[in-house]
């Protein structure tokens, strides 16, 4: 599936909620660099919904906190909205702290919908290999607490993690959930996740370079893009001669989608 698949002749229709965007692992809203330069997460994704008449806004998180304490920012950044409720579009990790939010943090009395993309809900094997290689074998937690960096986020997003939030999850709340995973062919991979793609392409089978396309099922499912972990919120490292994913087009159809089945 392609982004095309999602995009409307003209997102002419807004959401009856405003949507919220939830980045992953290492998040950020914006960062600025100068007057002339600056980028965000979602490149282009803000100004894209905004320009269709979306009411839309990116929140910050915690970048490698644990997911419960990710998921008490996601609620304070809702409740700042002063909106009533709220459709949550979030991005890999971004997915599992929305989930705990809405079903262990009152959430469910704020969102309308969640759209998950490339979210593991049931873990990623490169978590568990990072955490076996990295962080016991090299001293990786060691090195990271001693200069004061939480690093509860890399143990939140192994399987066996999830597999434990998700029997906690199976009697809470719960809001009409949509998932969407990526994949593309080794070649079309942006050369940052070559190696974590192989890796999970042997543990687990096709994935966007980070996430399975099995581990981001859930809920009603959405379909696979055309897409690695990076293009999917508009950080590009397409090899030449290969189609460049157009996550703008992809973002509008989701909210199109959205909008239409009334959230």
């Amino acid at each position: 599936m392609t982004a095309a698949a999602f995009e409307s002749a003209a997102a002419s229709v807004a959401t009856r909620h405003p949507v919220v965007l939830v980045h992953g692992l290492l998040g950020f809203t914006r960062r600025t660099i100068s007057r002339l330069f600056s980028f965000a997460y979602f490149q282009g994704v803000e100004d894209a919904l905004r320009e269709a008449g979306v009411d839309v806004v990116s929140v910050p998180l915690p970048a490698t906190a644990s997911v419960d304490a990710r998921a008490r920012a996601l609620r304070n950044a809702v409740d700042r909205t002063g909106a009533p409720r709220v459709n949550l579009i979030a991005h890999s990790m971004g997915g599992l702290d929305a989930r705990w939010y809405i079903g262990k943090l009152g959430g469910h009395a704020k969102v309308s919908s969640l759209v998950t993309i490339s979210t593991p809900h049931r873990g990623t094997h490169i978590a568990d290999w990072g955490g076996a290689r990295l962080g016991r074998a090299m001293a990786g937690w060691r090195l990271l607490r001693d200069v004061g960096i939480d690093y509860a986020a890399f143990h939140d997003l192994t399987r066996a993690a999830c597999l434990a939030r998700n029997v906690e999850l199976s009697a809470a709340p719960e809001v009409p959930t949509f998932s969407i995973a990526g994949a593309r062919p080794w070649y079309a991979v942006a050369a940052p996740l070559q190696l974590a793609f192989r890796l999970l392409q042997r543990a687990e089978g096709p994935n966007d370079g980070l996430v399975s396309v099995e581990s981001a099922r859930w809920g009603e499912w959405w379909g696979t893009v055309e897409a690695d972990h990076l293009a999917e919120t508009g950080w590009h490292w397409t090899p030449p001669g290969l189609t460049r994913f157009d996550h703008r087009s992809f973002y509008l159809g989701l909210v199109q989608k959205l909008a239409e089945r009334g959230y």
